[in-house]
């Protein structure tokens, strides 16, 4: 009787196993919910970090089995992980905090894909695309490796500029001693010691010149607005134009980022808000929400800013040119503002 107690007990306790090893996809999304809480609490208390990083990676392991309506799912949340073990590595605060943003941006996507694939029927379109939507989702290898950023690719100009220059004066010095040596041999001591006399002297004013070079005045450091490095002296123009051109190159998701960056940069000229290093996009959107000229135009290209940038889904020129139009909307908006202000 004990014997088949125990065989009960042992079926019973590989069972719990075997469950928890997979979860429902309502309990997958309470956890990227949860997590996305997590991002925030560190957002406003960076000495959280220390237990709410770890506590992150326990509610979203790296790969997990999901119940989906179609079937059980292998979930790869290994994008995640790298980018927190990113934030741990990073000494930069903006840097860091553009790390936190990006990964609060895109569990808040997620869980919005999520909500709506569990809808009831009768709040779909389409139940069967929403289900392939979600598996689409899921599925999906998550994010390319990186380009090399602005200040990534300016450090590399510059050792190769300087290897460059030290094989010049390399060059130049071993030239020199071959002159020294070879005046040696064919007119006498006397020419040799002037020769490396002038090479002493020329070296003492090069050295004495290059103590009194004043250094370049260090640029403004850049910003990070919502992950986009921006240079402290960047119009909204010029973000508007990189926009453009970055559509012009087909990169439709990365123009719709750096329109919205523009308008956030507008708004923080006219003095309708202020840039923060730790603020989101839906806090800036808030912070406007009593200008309808702005906030409605606005609104439209956060959700879109969402889906296609956080929500990594494709974007097109007919999208790009939605988004064009109400961020022209938004900048006149801004404008009347800022003419209201005045008078």
């Amino acid at each position: 009787m004990n014997t088949t107690r125990i065989k009960i007990l042992a079926v019973t306790l590989l069972l719990a196993k075997a469950a928890q090893a997979q979860s429902s996809l309502l309990n997958y999304e309470h956890r990227v919910v949860r997590a996305a809480e997590q991002i925030a609490r560190i957002r406003a208390d960076s000495d959280y970090a220390e237990e709410g990083l770890p506590y992150i990676k326990r509610l979203v392991p790296k790969t997990e089995d999901v119940q989906t309506p179609e079937g059980l799912l292998k979930v790869d949340n290994t994008w995640l992980w790298t980018i927190l073990d990113s934030y741990s590595k990073e000494t930069d605060r903006q840097q860091r905090l553009a790390r936190l943003n990006e990964a609060e941006g895109r569990l808040k996507a997620l869980d919005d894909h999520l909500k709506r694939g569990q809808a009831k029927p009768s709040e779909q379109r389409d139940q069967a695309a929403d289900k392939e939507k979600i598996r689409e989702i899921l599925s999906r290898p998550e994010y390319r490796e990186k380009e090399d950023t602005f200040i990534g690719r300016t450090i590399k100009k510059g050792i190769a500029k300087a290897r460059e220059v030290l094989m010049r004066v390399f060059e130049s010095f071993s030239g020199l001693l071959a002159r020294i040596f070879g005046a040696s041999r064919s007119g006498g001591l006397f020419s040799s010691v002037l020769l490396l006399i002038l090479l002493i002297g020329a070296l003492f004013l090069a050295a004495w010149m290059i103590s009194h070079i004043k250094p370049p005045k260090r640029r403004s450091k850049k910003r990070v607005i919502l992950g986009e490095e921006v240079e402290a002296d960047a119009t909204p123009r010029d973000l508007a134009d990189a926009a453009i051109a970055a559509a012009a190159r087909g990169d439709f998701r990365s123009a719709i980022r750096k329109l919205y960056v523009s308008l956030l940069y507008e708004l923080a000229d006219r003095q309708i808000l202020e840039l923060e290093d730790s603020a989101t996009n839906h806090e800036y959107l808030a912070k406007v929400a009593g200008h309808l000229p702005v906030f409605t135009p606005m609104r439209y290209l956060t959700d879109r800013f969402d889906f296609v940038w956080y929500g990594m889904f494709p974007s097109s020129e007919e999208d790009f040119s939605r988004c064009l139009a109400r961020y022209r909307e938004a900048m006149q908006g801004a404008q009347a503002l800022a003419s209201l202000s005045r008078s």
